[in-house]
């Protein structure tokens, strides 16, 4: 089961890599306390969400993209 710490609109790269990059902060920490890892999906061209699940394994990051 994913647990969705983020959605992401960003408007533009340097804001999309900001709020991404503080997401994944803190999907981190909860990544560590559950021992599992985290998965990026980028759903279009300006959306995302950072979820802990115990799909990716721990101490991972996965990336999923769905706009391709």
């Amino acid at each position: 089961m994913h647990s969705v710490i983020a959605a992401i609109f960003a408007e533009d790269v340097s804001h999309r890599d900001i709020e991404l990059d503080l997401a994944v902060e803190v999907a981190a920490d909860v990544a560590s306390y559950r021992r599992c890892g985290i998965l990026i999906t980028r759903h279009d061209f300006s959306t995302f969400t950072v979820a802990v699940t115990p799909d990716v394994p721990f101490g991972l990051i996965h990336e999923l993209d769905l706009a391709a």
